[in-house]
């Protein structure tokens, strides 16, 4: 692994296009923190859900985190074997990220009446900036990014891994009331959208080293 990663950075091309992929990713994390706790201030819309409204809500925080994080491990395990692969994985995350500033900006949302906060360390400590946050709802990011890996691996395996951590992470996040199922049932589309943008400009690197893909 170690020994890809020397021989990608030799390559200015890739060297170029990692530190400017990084930089951007780390403005647009950076951008959806203050959003977060901008969205937390203004006053949003709440929907009908005839879904939530046909379920009773559950605290499922633990395995939704459980869940979230180690298929999320699992995933950046796979990408980081290949430099090239890791590449396009952050890529792609990044341009997810944007897609969720953009909809959360345009779609103003109150959370679903019956919500139960979800407890997530993580989000607490980065993102929320230690603040209970209930507004970050359109589209479910949790939901998004495991699909993500979903639509990324090409291994079959880990196709279904993350096929089946995706669906249990979106039940639970409508178990939980934490997100409309409109929130959910909308994540794979912008997630399927981050993928096939940058697949679409980045196929030079599968022909530049299809040995490590």
């Amino acid at each position: 692994m170690l020994y890809n990663w020397k021989i990608a950075f030799a390559d200015k091309h890739f060297r170029n296009r990692f530190i400017i992929s990084l930089v951007l990713v780390s403005i647009v994390l950076t951008g959806f923190a203050s959003l977060l706790a901008y969205i937390e201030t203004r006053q949003g819309h709440t929907f009908y859900d005839p879904i939530l409204n046909f379920i009773k809500p559950r605290d499922v925080s633990d395995f939704i985190f459980f869940v979230t994080y180690l298929t999320a491990l699992v995933g950046i395990i796979y990408s980081i074997v290949s430099p090239y692969r890791f590449l396009h994985l952050m890529q792609m995350y990044g341009s997810l990220t944007l897609l969720r500033v953009i909809t959360l900006f345009f779609v103003p949302l109150d959370p679903p009446t019956a919500i139960i906060p979800l407890r997530d360390a993580f989000l607490t400590n980065t993102f929320y900036a230690g603040s209970e946050n209930l507004k970050d709802l359109f589209f479910s990011g949790h939901a998004a990014t495991l699909f993500l890996f979903f639509f990324f691996a090409n291994n079959k395996v880990l196709k279904a891994l993350f096929l089946l951590s995706a669906i249990a992470v979106s039940v639970g996040v409508v178990v939980q009331h934490v997100h409309y199922s409109y929130d959910v049932i909308a994540a794979p589309i912008f997630a399927y959208i981050a993928y096939r943008v940058i697949t679409k400009f980045s196929k030079h690197y599968y022909s530049e080293v299809p040995q490590q893909l």
